[in-house]
């Protein structure tokens, strides 16, 4: 199993979880992100559509998911520090989901690219 597909499956489950977990919290998820319904669903699509590149498509669908979705999330990133407000408010984005975000762009990024 190649590490996009391995990496596709991790990134999946937990975003998926961690989207869920939203729907169910009240007040920051983990006591620390911000979260808002769009932002939950981001999260919960964003997963659905790793987990089947990772669990269905296979190798090639799930480099693509990395290095889409890896540019992705580092956009959000940089429209979060940023702070353009049209992202951050629809999104509820604060510092520590701007910093998550920056971390799993650049990993999920490389392993798109050069995995």
């Amino acid at each position: 199993m190649s590490l996009n597909v391995t990496w596709a499956k991790i990134l999946g489950i937990v975003l998926v979880l961690v989207g869920l977990l939203g729907f169910f919290t009240d007040g920051p998820v983990l006591s620390m992100f911000d979260t808002s319904t769009t932002h939950n669903w981001v999260h919960v699509l964003s997963g659905a559509i790793a987990l089947w590149a990772g669990f269905m498509a296979g190798g090639s669908a799930s480099k693509k998911y990395n290095t889409i979705f890896g540019i992705v999330y580092l956009l959000v990133a940089i429209l979060g520090f940023a702070n353009i407000t049209a992202v951050t408010d629809l999104l509820m984005l604060n510092s520590a989901d701007n910093w998550l975000h920056l971390v799993i762009g650049i990993v999920t990024t490389a392993i798109g690219l050069w995995a």
